[in-house]
């Protein structure tokens, strides 16, 4: 079974085309980066109204019966500070805090010194999610469940490979030392701190706590943290992507080593081959365009993200009675 690998091509086309709107007002992004920022805004929406249900439940918990009543609308319970200008602030961390770090250890400002259109675009991201559970609430989840995550797995997915796939290469692969731009190491660690510093530092100072900013260890350093699914898959996906697209030689040698061993063909970018890649037995791997690179790791992303989303809210039994079939159950035979 083949990949729809351009058929997400085309996708991605589509999405990172600029909305000339938006480009006529200064703002030059793509219907990607607006559906990124509206997702991550109800993300931390729902991240913030969790943990305000987790701090009611511990205060009827602690306090008994009396203040059961007190605590039916979790909304109106007055936890802690929680103003629109700290929500931001931790959007900000979430989104720059590992481009942040990166750019220390690689002596590039970060793309907020020079450009305004990113911290503009996730303010008013914020503005119009608040807005929007203000006069509709009824049109947005304010908790997550399978019906709105599964499809916004293919949302995350398209964005993260975007992230991993576009945005972190090129602070290693345009270095102007030669030894960090072919370091696996220095890329594999971008692409962890690209993904999930800014997260890893919102955790750390419980920034979207109902109770207020705490040092805490983080769910990354707790037992069995770095297991998360999105630790794992940003080194994995960027190092598919540098072995695909041969931006380092150890990754070159890489995929000319497995598709040596799965057969010719079956891992490489047969439209880009070159002469000199080319032996005498037939042939070893070309390298994949970055477009059809980046499809690839969208897709497995896609099935990975798919998963987690089937697995933390209800498993296959739920995901029957979304689609509406109803489990199989098993007659009992009565004598």
């Amino acid at each position: 079974m083949s990949l729809p690998i351009e058929q997400v091509v085309a996708l991605y086309s589509l999405l990172l085309t600029p909305i000339p709107q938006l480009v006529a007002i200064g703002l030059p992004v793509s219907t990607l980066d607006v559906l990124g920022t509206l997702r991550l805004a109800l993300a931390v929406k729902q991240i913030k109204h969790s943990l305000r249900l987790k701090a009611a439940r511990q205060a009827v918990k602690n306090n008994g019966p009396n203040v059961v009543a007190m605590s039916q609308k979790v909304e109106n319970m007055n936890v802690g500070a929680d103003t629109s200008l700290a929500t931001i602030w931790s959007m900000f961390v979430i989104v720059y805090g590992g481009e942040l770090l990166i750019s220390s250890f690689v002596s590039e400002p970060p793309s907020f010194f020079t450009s305004s259109t990113g911290l503009i675009m996730f303010t008013l991201g914020h503005v119009i999610v608040e807005q929007g559970f203000k006069y509709a609430p009824s049109l947005l989840p304010i908790q997550q469940n399978l019906k709105w995550e599964l499809p916004f797995a293919i949302l995350d997915a398209m964005t993260r490979s975007a992230l991993l796939c576009s945005i972190t290469p090129p602070f290693i692969l345009g270095h102007r030392l030669a030894t960090v731009r072919d370091s696996p190491q220095a890329l594999l660690l971008c692409g962890l701190l690209n993904a999930n510093a800014g997260f890893f530092l919102v955790n750390t100072f419980s920034m979207l706590s109902p109770g207020g900013w705490a040092v805490q260890t983080p769910p990354e350093l707790q037992p069995w943290g770095w297991t998360s699914l999105d630790i794992l898959v940003a080194p994995t996906m960027t190092a598919l992507f540098a072995t695909l697209t041969h931006s380092q030689s150890v990754w070159r040698d890489a995929h000319v080593q497995a598709t040596s061993y799965m057969g010719y063909g079956a891992l490489n970018g047969n439209a880009t081959i070159s002469t000199s890649e080319k032996s005498v037995g037939g042939g070893t791997a070309g390298p994949f365009d970055e477009e059809s690179a980046r499809a690839i790791c969208a897709i497995v992303l896609m099935g990975l993200f798919s998963g987690r989303a089937i697995k933390d809210f209800g498993g296959l039994p739920a995901l029957s009675r979304m689609i509406g079939i109803e489990p199989i159950q098993q007659k009992v035979k009565t004598q």
